[in-house]
């Protein structure tokens, strides 16, 4: 098929393009599947976009990864937007943005492909510490912890997702102005969680709205 594994040229490629990213860039991520063995990081940049040609075009597969634990691990950035590609089998969480305001993630595929592990990465779909986040049009699955985790967040959107064989599908932890709707969360453990813990650096969580979803066959 289309599985243009030109691992290393378009790893290297990958990589510069992540190395050298400057604000503003669009990172585009051709259709083929992928083999990347480091963490692909992103820190401290202002509007850049990663973007594929599409969920079922793209694929980032981690599976051989010998460097790093997440897939993508995005830090301290504003305007930052992901779309349409599917990233797969990291160590860790798969997606990470910490501290970012101003996040948008869509037409994202983040799962694990070999069924339900205690050795999968813990989640699939991970923004924390940030402002202003939209999920939407996405699908996390097999992650043994979260499928999609909103942690310490404020005014956040997770819509029109898809989040099955979790252990939680979709778990707003902590974050002020939340509305989760419109979403399926289907065969995980827990389908949709909401709380608030002691001790985190950003306590009090509230105003969570949870409406219009499909909430069934959890265990």
């Amino acid at each position: 098929g289309k599985d243009l594994l030109v691992s290393e040229d378009f790893q290297k490629a990958v990589q510069e393009k992540f190395i050298n990213a400057q604000n503003g860039d669009v990172i585009e991520l051709h259709e083929g599947k992928f083999q990347l063995s480091k963490t692909l990081f992103l820190e401290g940049l202002n509007d850049v976009t990663i973007k594929g040609q599409g969920k079922d075009k793209t694929f980032l597969s981690f599976k051989d990864q010998e460097e790093g634990s997440e897939g993508l691990y995005v830090s301290n950035v504003k305007n930052f937007t992901i779309s349409d590609f599917t990233i797969e089998d990291a160590k860790g969480d798969n997606i990470k943005i910490k501290g970012a305001e101003g996040v948008v993630i869509k037409n994202i595929n983040s799962r694990w492909t070999d069924g339900a592990k205690e050795t999968n990465g813990a989640y699939a779909i991970y923004p924390v510490s940030c402002k202003d986040v939209l999920i939407e049009d996405s699908e996390a699955s097999y992650a043994s912890d979260a499928g999609i985790y909103v942690g310490q967040s404020t005014n956040v959107v997770v819509r029109r997702c898809y989040a099955h064989h979790n252990v939680a599908g979709i778990e707003i932890e902590n974050c002020i102005n939340s509305d989760v709707y419109e979403n399926k969360s289907i065969n995980n453990t827990g389908g949709i969680l909401v709380f608030d813990l002691p001790n985190l650096p950003q306590a009090n969580g509230r105003n969570a709205r949870i409406f219009k979803n499909e909430i069934r066959d959890n265990n």
